[in-house]
């Protein structure tokens, strides 16, 4: 018998075993930081979103109070001349 066909010995056994452990430890590792990195990215990604939504929304805030404010004057302006005319 040579010694490629001896069985493996307890202390070979174990050696394979802990090599086992540390890659599916180290694939772990690796998978919670790729996860971690997704989710920096999604979160970078969202908050340009809200950045980009809290722009719009001031716009059209103040495209609103224009219209408002103008609609406004525009109103008073008429029934204070219609006023007028009519009496």
């Amino acid at each position: 018998m040579s010694t490629l066909d001896a069985p493996p010995t307890k202390s070979e056994t174990a050696e394979k075993i802990l090599q086992e452990m540390l890659d599916l430890q180290k694939a772990r590792i690796h998978y919670k930081e790729q996860h971690r990195n997704e989710a920096v990215k999604e979160n970078e990604i969202k908050n340009d979103w809200m950045l980009a939504a809290a722009v719009v929304d001031r716009i059209c805030a103040i495209v609103f109070g224009i219209v408002f404010i103008g609609g406004t004057v525009i109103f008073i302006t008429l029934i204070a001349t219609h006023g007028r005319i009519v009496r």
